[in-house]
């Protein structure tokens, strides 16, 4: 039931009959669910696995499959769209109506318009931390991600219809996971969104405590970082140092300090906050330092991306470019990537683009930018988290073609990941040696010469490599980039 409740198989595959004939999809949903969570990927049930397995974590899935994404409440909706709007408001529940009868609360439910009876526990704090430290505990959560994007959070009254609305409840509280009791599901939360979505739901069952460390049960504030991660559209992250990793994991909670995978996540989705203004220096104290002369195409030893674009080659490096349009035999350049793409002021790692899509996709450390011609397309940057793939800046991209996929490649050992219909495709990562002949650890990939996909250039150093597309093998190798293509 891991497996199901977490998102690495469908719900059906527990029905009676199937499980049996899908034995080699259950070890290969466990491989993954391992590779998750950090673990040797063996495909068994061994003793990591099953202790990753008992420690208390957030109840959200660790994958979103498309199924799930259209059958499911507002928690299953798409992931990673973020609040369109700059001013969130968020408060504690404490508008149901509600008579007590003996050791549970009946409650009638007005915030979102459902009339419901039923035998429910709900409260605006855990009597665990008493009601100050429990709203310090979640405020000062809200502050730590509000520190690196520009999000605003207001606290209103819960009758002022706020954007997320937060509560402590055991076993059911009118939504599609029921909490556990002590262990387990320790909270989760929902999407942002209209109605539900952004409501956080924490088990009132929990031994709750605040700064008190690893050994006295769950802290507070530390899974209500999480959990907020969520209301503004993070997913769990397969970073097991980052504070979305789906499992409870203790941080120094009085020297916080939000790790930079988290970081770079919620600011895929808000940008950065606004550097602070310096104050207008009224005399110049030392001579300002002059920029360095732009690097020489010829002598450079190698190249950060390589691509056609527009059927025009590009080749960057630093804030550079250079750019041959078609038909000639020169490069025009340096010119500054900015200047074309002002977004791009630190440079490019990687970028392909779709002829079908009409796509430019722009890779620099963790995040990627979409563009049509110049123009910067909606939710642009975003973290690689939302096309499939773990943590890393992509070396060199592809788009290949003869099935219209788009290839990635990173890593010294030489690996790709395929890119399909919105993810990245299963059973990848593969080993480059797939690919007969091409180097590992390769700088730039590019096709498309002169409009035509025949064949695919890796290049290393300023040595490249042919990779015939219909024959699929290697047909050149180890040769000079600097001569035949720039014609030095």
């Amino acid at each position: 039931s891991y497996l199901v409740n977490y998102g690495y198989v469908p719900p059906d595959s527990l029905q009676s009959g199937r499980a049996n004939a899908e034995l080699h999809s259950w070890s290969k949903a466990l491989a993954e669910m391992q590779k998750f969570h950090g673990l040797p990927q063996t495909g068994e049930f061994d003793d990591a696995t099953i202790e990753i397995m008992k420690k208390p974590r957030c109840a959200n899935p660790d994958k979103v499959s498309v199924k799930t994404n259209l059958k499911r409440k507002k928690r299953y909706v798409t992931v990673g769209s973020p609040w369109q709007k700059q001013l969130i408001t968020y408060s504690y529940l404490n508008n149901l109506i509600c008579k007590k009868k003996k050791k549970a609360i009946c409650c009638l439910f007005v915030n979102y318009g459902i009339f419901l009876f039923k035998m429910l526990t709900i409260n605006n704090f855990t009597p665990k931390l008493g009601k100050k430290l429990t709203h310090e505990a979640i405020d000062n959560a809200f502050k730590v991600w509000s520190s690196f994007v520009p999000l605003q959070f207001d606290k209103v009254d819960a009758s002022q219809n706020p954007d997320i609305v937060t509560f402590f409840a055991e076993g059911f509280h009118n939504d599609n996971t029921n909490f556990d009791g002590v262990g387990g599901y320790l909270a989760h939360a929902f999407y942002p969104g209209s109605g539900i979505g952004g409501d956080t739901h924490f088990d009132g069952a929990e031994p709750w405590t605040l700064h008190q460390g690893p050994n006295k049960g769950n802290d507070l504030f530390l899974v209500a970082v999480h959990e907020l991660g969520h209301a503004l559209g993070l997913q769990h992250s397969p970073d097991v140092k980052a504070i979305m990793a789906p499992v409870y994991k203790y941080h120094d909670t009085k020297n916080f300090v939000l790790p930079q995978d988290d970081i770079l996540g919620i600011q895929s989705l808000y940008g950065n906050t606004k550097p602070p203004r310096r104050p207008a220096a009224t005399q110049p104290t030392i001579s300002s330092i002059p920029e360095p002369s732009p690097p020489k195409l010829c002598e450079l030893s190698n190249y950060d991306a390589i691509s056609f674009l527009r059927k025009e080659l590009y080749i960057f490096k630093g804030k550079y470019m250079w750019r041959r349009k078609r038909g000639k035999t020169s490069f025009s350049g340096p010119l500054m990537i900015s200047s074309f793409w002002p977004q791009l002021k630190n440079g490019v790692d990687a970028v392909y683009e779709n002829p079908t899509s009409n796509k430019i996709v722009f890779f620099k450390d963790h995040l990627f930018w979409e563009f049509r011609g110049t123009e910067l397309l909606p939710q642009s940057p975003r973290h690689v988290r939302h096309i499939g793939m773990q943590n890393g800046k992509v070396d060199a991209a592809v788009w290949w073609q003869r099935n219209g996929k788009t290839y990635f490649f990173k890593g010294n050992c030489g690996y790709y990941w395929r890119y399909g219909v919105g993810r990245v495709e299963e059973d990848y990562p593969r080993s480059i040696s797939v690919w007969n002949g091409a180097p590992a650890n390769v700088d730039a990939a590019f096709s498309g010469v002169d409009g035509s996909h025949n064949f695919t250039y890796f290049v290393k150093g300023n040595k490249y490599w042919v990779f015939n597309n219909w024959e699929i093998k290697t047909v050149k190798t180890s040769l000079s980039f600097v001569d035949d293509w720039l014609k030095c």
